[in-house]
């Protein structure tokens, strides 16, 4: 009986047999690489898809910015004369306008001096003051006034500038002057005489009230170079005076201090350029419409040839697969929503123009948006207001002292009563007696000044004055000190002086709790003795029934509430009820929503990236288990199979000694 087929004949192949036994164990990785990339594919998509959405989103932005759709447009019969713009709902029409005078600064000269480097006075501190105002009355000869008057405009800030040791040279006042910004610019000339070097002086400002005066406090040499009142000491000569643009427009005649003339015609602004005569006409421009619409479309048909690309059909004729976001259902649903949109009617909506479509706005076969300029243009030049209504996000009031400022998001369209239950008012300081009107330097000429909270210092200059021109004087004086020049000295940060019979009473200009003034200083009990001091308050009341916020003039529906966002200013009126306001949210706020409820942090497609991003953490987490797995995995089947491997390797030792003992036996016989 031979055996021999018992004997394997030799070791086994370990390293291969466990090699092709762990590539079936690691067919796993293989469903886990085929997930992952399919994954990556997806947040690829979603990534281009955000994209194109968020440059539809800009478009839709323009489309629902209500200064887009400017209603009316100004064009000029003679340019060289003179232009025109006009803001929204400019009454239409046609105007002859005659310019007969340009506006002019005042510019002022001083004494030569025979170097700009040579130092001029002690270098004593001395300031200098400039205020703003008209003059009037008199004679000019040779650029200087006799018998004029001055009339200090309160609106503007007096303003100073300290010369002392340091700048006490002529190019030195010069530079101060300048760098200090004091409405004020200032040169050097040279006129070719003996002392040549003269500082000429001229009004950053044009206009009948923007002529100078300069108070000098300090060296009396910088005084005699620089003093300057036309009611008073002139030690500069004038120039040129200060002048505004005079014109008329249909015979009626205006002047401004500046070649801007602004609401001579209501709501246009006329820019003279030189005298002569031009017709200005006041037309419709449908310009901005046309063009936030044609964005919008173009940006439409960019996001749906995007979609088209994510979601084309396999064609295999083609070697074409499939789209990766073919069949999902987040990007038909944002397709879905988008083209209900156009054809949806606009809520709030009471005019003839109610959706996009009306608009001619249409879809093509492949989903993209055709746009019909004729239909468009009919409907601009029928009803550009319905059109904006249409797009745009609008508010209104019936209450002419009651203005619509802004909405959010999260305000609800329709109509809300307002009742005011408190107007804003100004903080304040109001005098006893009435104001001492002689200023004496060193007595009563310091004010201590906190005026909405800004604390500063100011000092008054000395003089004899009467109430009006002592309250300009000050009103003047606090507002260079706290800093309001120019607008800001009336729409906020600064303060008007009034006097009745002479007593005075110092309003800060701002509304509502924040509006404060206190004044202390040696100046103070003679300007106004005992005070009395009143703070401001903000505006109370409710929109559409719903609690609402103030806050100086302008009063905010309460976030939660029907009203939410929606903010009005109230500049007048009565406590009470005040009209309505009327929200229309047109379709780009509505756009706008939709967007956001995809882009937004909450939204779909960023939960949806949320979602893969954790599914590839839990695929690397199982590939990482799976390599711990499949090590002991290994390490078992090498242990086993070794183990085999010297199992067989014994067999087979003992079955070639039996073969060998057989064999002798055999011979035996």
């Amino acid at each position: 009986m031979a055996i021999s087929s018992v004997s394997s004949g030799g070791s086994i192949d370990v390293n291969d047999i466990v090699n092709k036994l762990m590539m079936a164990e690691s067919r796993p990785f293989v469903a886990m690489q085929d997930k992952e990339k399919a994954y990556t594919a997806k947040l690829s998509a979603y990534g281009a898809l955000s994209g194109a959405l968020g440059g539809f989103q800009t478009a839709v932005s323009g489309l629902s910015d209500p200064t887009k759709f400017k209603t009316v447009g100004a064009s000029s019969s003679d340019p060289a004369v003179l232009t025109a713009s006009a803001a929204k709902d400019t009454v239409k029409g046609s105007y002859s306008v005659n310019v007969t005078q340009l506006s002019q600064a005042q510019t002022l000269t001083a004494a030569g001096q025979a170097s700009t480097t040579a130092l001029i006075g002690s270098g004593a501190a001395t300031t200098l003051t400039f205020e703003f105002g008209s003059i009037t009355g008199g004679t000019l000869t040779n650029g200087a006034y006799t018998g004029a008057a001055f009339a200090q405009d309160a609106t503007r800030s007096a303003r100073t500038v300290t010369i002392d040791s340091s700048n006490n040279s002529l190019q030195g006042i010069r530079d101060a002057i300048n760098k200090a910004n004091v409405g004020v610019t200032a040169s050097i000339i040279s006129d070719g005489s003996a002392s040549p070097n003269r500082l000429v002086l001229t009004s950053s400002q044009t206009g009948e009230t923007s002529s100078m005066r300069i108070g000098v406090s300090g060296d009396a040499d910088i005084g005699n170079l620089l003093g300057y009142a036309a009611d008073g000491t002139q030690n500069m000569t004038q120039n040129s005076a200060a002048q505004n643009t005079k014109l008329s427009i249909n015979g009626v005649a205006i002047s401004s201090p500046g070649n801007n003339v602004s609401e001579a015609i209501q709501g246009v602004t006329i820019s003279a350029l030189k005298i002569g005569t031009s017709t200005v006409n006041i037309t419709s421009d449908s310009t901005g419409a046309k063009t936030a619409l044609n964005n919008f479309i173009k940006s439409y048909n960019e996001l749906n040839s995007t979609i088209a690309g994510l979601t084309t059909a396999p064609k295999a004729s083609e070697g074409k697969s499939a789209g990766v976001l073919l069949g999902d259902s987040t990007t038909r649903n944002l397709q879905s929503s988008l083209r209900k949109m156009f054809f949806t009617p606009v809520p709030g909506m009471d005019g003839d123009i109610s959706s996009m479509s009306q608009l001619g706005v249409s879809f093509q076969a492949d989903g993209s948006l055709k746009l019909d300029n004729t239909k468009l243009q009919k409907a601009l030049d029928s009803n550009l207001e319905d059109v904006s209504k249409l797009l745009s996000t609008v508010g209104s009031t019936t209450d002419s002292l009651v203005s619509f400022v802004s909405s959010t998001t999260n305000s609800t369209v329709g109509t809300k009563n307002l009742v005011i239950s408190q107007l804003a008012t100004q903080g304040s300081a109001k005098g006893s007696v009435a104001a001492d009107t002689s200023i004496t330097k060193g007595v009563n000429d310091q004010l201590s000044l906190t005026i909405n909270g800004v604390t500063s210092s100011a000092t008054l200059l000395a003089g004899n004055y009467s109430a009006a021109s002592l309250a300009s004087h000050v009103q003047s004086i606090i507002n260079g000190a706290v800093g309001a020049t120019g607008a800001s000295a009336t729409s906020g940060t600064g303060v008007s002086v009034k006097q009745e019979a002479g007593i005075f009473t110092i309003t800060s200009n701002k509304y509502g709790s924040t509006s404060k003034v206190g004044i202390s200083g040696s100046a103070a009990a003679s300007l106004l003795g005992t005070q009395t001091l009143v703070d401001g308050l903000d505006v109370a009341g409710t929109i559409g029934g719903a609690a609402a916020t103030g806050s100086g003039q302008n009063l905010t529906g309460n976030a939660g509430s029907a009203s939410s966002g929606i903010q009005v200013q109230i500049t007048g009126g009565a406590i009470g009820e005040r009209g309505t306001v009327n929200i229309s949210k047109g379709a780009g706020a509505q756009f706008t929503e939709l967007i956001d409820s995809f882009l937004s942090s909450k939204g779909t497609i960023p939960s949806k990236n949320a979602g893969i991003n954790a599914s590839l953490a839990d695929i690397a987490k199982q590939r990482v288990a799976l390599n711990v797995r499949l090590a002991q995995t290994e390490k078992d089947l090498r242990r086993q199979y070794s183990s085999l491997d010297v199992t067989l390797s014994g067999m087979s030792s003992t079955s070639n000694f039996l073969a060998q003992q057989l064999a002798a036996l055999s011979n035996l016989r």
